[in-house]
C-alpha cells in the first residue's frame, strides 16, 4: 500500500515545518509526490473604515503576501532538492476546506499537519484547522507533534478495537513506519456496565471475576486472531490487553513506552461516518504527547 501524494498543510510556522519534515520522509520512502497547500486569509475589505485606513490595510496585506510567497518558494526549493515532485496549492479561504479540496483533487491518501500541543494543558488546545479536516476528511489524516526530524516513524502504537476500522489503522501504521519496525498493539477493555453492581451483591451472590473472566477470554481469543491474520505484514506485532478507558489507556502507554506514533480508527465500532467530537479517536488527538495518525474509511480515489 505505497503512498502516492501527501497533503501538507503549510501556514509557515515551525509547528507546519514539523510536518513537513515528517512528510518529506514519507514521501521520500514512497517515491510520492507532496502537494504543500497553503490557505490565505480574506482580505475583504472591512466595513465603516475610511479610505486611507483601507489604503494602509492595502499595503500590509500586499507585503504579507509577498512574504508569504518568498517563504512558499523556499520552501518547495527544500523539498525539490531531496528529489521529491511538489505541487504547491495557495488559495484564499477556510484551510481544512482547501486541505480537503487538494487531496480529493491531486488523489492524496494522506494529509499531513502540525499541532502546536507539545505538553501538558497545550495538549488540550487542538486547533480548529486540524480538528475540522479530521472530521471532513475522506483520507488519512497525520497530526504531527514532537522533535522535528525527517524519519519514518520507529516506535507505532496502533490501538484497536478489533473492528474493521482499527484493523486499517494496523494496515496504514506500518506504511509510515521503518520497515521491520516494531509494532505495539493496545486494546482497551472494561467490564460490561453494570457489573460494578455486583460488588454490592458480593462475591458468593454474583461472582463478577466469571464476567472479568469471560471478558478477557474474548479479548484473548480477537487478540489471538488478529495476530495470525496480520503477524505477516512485515512488523513484528505485540499485543496488550489493558483495563480502563480507551483513551486514558493509549495516551498513557504511549508516554510510558516512548512511543512516537499513535495510530487510531476514526470510527470503531461507533459506526458513524464522521469523528464527532468526544470521540475515542479526538480525545486520543488532544491528549497525545506524540504524533497521531487518524485513519479513515477506505481511500475513495482507490481503485
Amino acid at each position: 500500500m505505497a503512498l502516492t501524494s501527501i497533503v501538507v498543510g503549510c501556514d509557515l510556522s515551525s509547528s507546519s515545518d514539523l510536518a513537513l519534515e515528517r512528510a518529506i520522509a514519507l514521501a521520500e520512502m514512497h517515491k510520492a509526490r507532496i502537494v504543500l497547500v497553503n490557505a490565505q486569509a480574506n482580505d475583504a475589505p472591512i466595513a465603516e473604515v475610511d479610505n486611507k485606513m483601507l489604503a494602509q490595510l492595502g499595503e500590509v496585506s500586499a507585503a504579507v503576501r509577498v512574504e508569504e510567497a518568498r517563504q512558499l518558494a523556499d520552501r518547495l526549493v527544500l523539498i525539490q532538492a531531496r528529489g521529491v515532485a511538489t505541487e504547491i496549492v495557495s488559495r484564499v479561504g477556510p484551510a481544512d476546506d482547501i486541505l480537503i479540496a487538494a487531496a480529493a483533487e491531486f488523489a492524496a491518501e494522506l494529509i499531513v499537519l502540525g499541532s502546536h500541543g507539545l505538553t501538558g494543558i497545550s495538549r488540550l488546545l487542538l486547533g480548529s484547522v486540524a480538528a475540522g479536516t479530521i472530521r471532513s476528511s475522506t483520507c488519512d489524516v497525520l497530526v504531527c507533534r514532537g522533535p522535528s526530524t525527517r524519519a519514518a516513524f520507529q516506535r507505532p502504537l496502533v490501538a484497536t478495537d478489533f473492528s474493521e476500522a482499527s484493523t486499517k489503522a494496523l494496515q496504514h501504521a506500518a506504511r509510515i513506519c521503518s520497515p521491520g519496525a516494531p509494532m505495539d498493539v493496545i486494546h482497551a477493555w472494561q467490564l460490561p456496565a453494570g457489573s460494578w453492581g455486583a460488588t454490592l451483591l458480593g462475591q458468593a451472590r454474583f461472582p463478577w471475576s466469571t464476567v472479568r473472566d469471560a471478558v478477557l477470554a474474548g479479548a484473548r481469543s480477537q487478540a489471538d486472531k488478529l495476530l495470525a491474520e496480520h503477524g505477516k505484514i512485515g512488523n513484528p506485532l505485540n499485543i496488550e490487553l489493558v483495563q480502563g478507558p480507551s483513551a486514558t489507556v493509549i495516551t498513557h502507554a504511549a508516554e510510558k513506552n516512548g512511543h512516537d506514533l499513535i495510530a487510531v480508527g476514526a470510527h470503531g465500532h461507533r459506526g458513524v461516518r464522521r469523528l464527532l467530537l468526544g470521540s475515542v479517536a479526538e480525545s486520543t488527538i488532544r491528549h497525545s504527547p506524540c504524533s497521531v495518525l487518524d485513519v479513515h474509511g477506505e481511500h475513495q480515489h482507490a481503485k
